[in-house]
């Protein structure tokens, strides 16, 4: 027989304290969530370096002039590193290097000596020298996209469902025979081609299918499944866990390259409502290594009215951090090392006064455009949701950022507006590695948690929590504690 007890009135209910490395959940109501998992956040990131802790984006670096175009690809190549205007192939440096007359998203290979681009409208072009680009030879379709498997350059986006490829270890031989039909429906044409594990992944529109051979003419489709398709090349994302892709259901995961699931589905669906599906075709993703995420940009065009979005992926944690802000508003991304340094490239959506960025950890700034962040926490109900209680004392724990203030409120029982709002004063005093400041600290003593006591006495129920950050400096957040007694169980 299960006991019920009831909690008597006047004595404290149990310390309820809230984290907030679980990322977005607004699957369920507000209520049902975890307690470390947030009912609403943009603008933080799990800490790497801190275990339980969250920290604001990074920032954006200028890489390289300011351009008069949007960038459409970014490509770290054998002899340099490229990135596409419109019109332009250009250097990091934002220098053209040849002329293309496509605004589609080109594609990139690099294959023996040569970084080649295709975009559907011109001749592939190639270089073999970082500094200057030509047709590649033997007079190949006009791909849009490219991958490159077991030695083998291939080609597709030229024709209704028709995969070609070059003939064995060379870019320039593309024999009339070394084609394969993937598929006649022009509903499910080819949409891009990936090669990850061992198996050259052609995605098509409803379906995706492996293609497997070693010798120029044993190609051929050894699995295809139907039902989970792809809406942009660029949103491919091979990783060292899965291969991950955009569809009409957002991200697409497979951990095998057979089962496919949609980790967004479950944890973001309202976010996904959100957004705009007509741009669907210019989602982009990239790998971050240092991170260890998957990010993904879901931009508009300029005449959309539904928020640009970055939405980051971290696999080992499972969680979700969406971002928004300039750094969402990109055209292009993709992974390049620079000096040894392994960066995460962006290039603006934006027609006008726009750049080659790198996302950088060092700053706390788009360009010295502030980046404001927010979270909201669970609507969380010590000892359940009928239990009236007196709040006493709500402590925010804090990494010390230096001296800084912070925002913070909260919301009681059902109510969808802040009760009351606070604004704290943190003064660091140690040092953050990530930061612009040591505080006054000494080096090498650590990180300190400011805990932050909010006086606060009120009858409630339920009760939010909302953190919001507009300062410039990468704050930490670690969780809220809320401390108080049973006024009518």
């Amino acid at each position: 027989m299960a006991i019920t007890r009831i909690p008597r009135v006047g004595t404290a209910y149990p310390e309820s304290r809230l984290f907030f490395r679980g990322g977005l959940n607004n699957s369920v109501i507000d209520e049902l969530i975890a307690s470390h998992e947030l009912s609403a956040v943009e603008n933080y990131i799990p800490d790497l370096q801190n275990a339980g802790a969250i920290i604001k984006r990074e920032g954006l670096t200028a890489a390289s002039t300011v351009q008069t175009e949007a960038a459409t690809s970014i490509h770290q190549g054998k002899n340099a590193n490229y990135f596409t205007t419109s019109t332009n192939i250009n250097s990091f440096a934002g220098t053209s290097l040849a002329t293309i007359t496509s605004s589609e998203e080109p594609d990139w290979v690099t294959f023996l000596d040569n970084d080649i681009m295709a975009n559907g409208a011109d001749a592939p072009q190639t270089s073999t020298n970082g500094t200057t680009f030509g047709a590649l030879g033997g007079a190949p379709p006009v791909f849009r996209y490219l991958a490159v498997h077991n030695n083998f350059l291939f080609g597709a986006g030229h024709s209704l469902g028709v995969l070609r490829w070059a003939n064995l270890g060379t870019v320039g031989t593309w024999t009339a025979t070394n084609g394969l039909t993937i598929t006649n429906d022009q509903n499910d044409d080819i949409m891009g081609l990936a090669a990850w594990r061992g198996v050259l992944y052609v995605f098509c529109r409803r379906s995706f299918h492996h293609v497997n051979g070693f010798t120029t003419l044993e190609m051929g489709i050894t699995h295809s499944a139907y039902g989970v398709g792809c809406t942009s090349h660029r949103s491919i994302v091979p990783t060292p866990f899965a291969l991950f892709w955009w569809t009409d259901s957002g991200i697409a995961m497979s951990k095998d390259g057979f089962n496919v699931t949609f980790p967004a589905l479950l944890k973001i669906p309202n976010t996904l409502a959100g957004l705009n599906k007509d741009q669907y075709d210019r989602v982009h993703g990239v790998w971050d290594q240092q991170e260890r995420c998957v990010k993904f940009f879901v931009h508009n065009s300029a005449n959309q009215t539904t928020p640009n979005m970055a939405i980051y992926y971290y696999y080992e944690e499972d969680t979700f951090w969406p971002q928004t802000g300039t750094g969402a508003q990109m055209g292009a991304s993709g992974t390049a090392v620079v000096s040894g340094d392994a960066r995460v490239y962006v290039g603006s959506a934006a027609a006008a006064s726009s750049y080659l960025y790198y996302q950088d950890d060092t700053v706390n700034t788009d360009d010295g455009t502030p980046i404001a962040a927010f979270l909201r926490t669970k609507r969380d109900a010590p000892l359940g949701p009928t239990v009236v209680k007196r709040s006493k004392v709500f402590t925010a724990h804090v990494l010390m950022p230096g001296t800084v203030t912070l925002d913070y409120g909260v919301y009681l029982d059902n109510s969808d507006s802040l009760d009351t709002t606070w604004t704290l004063p943190l003064t660091g005093v140690g040092f953050v590695l990530g930061t612009d400041a040591l505080g006054l600290g000494i080096l090498g003593t650590g990180i300190k948690t400011s805990d932050v006591d909010i006086g606060f006495s009120r009858k409630y129920r339920k009760i939010k929590h909302q953190f919001s950050d507009n300062n410039i400096r990468r704050t930490r957040l670690v969780s809220v504690t809320n401390r108080g007694f049973v006024v009518n169980a």
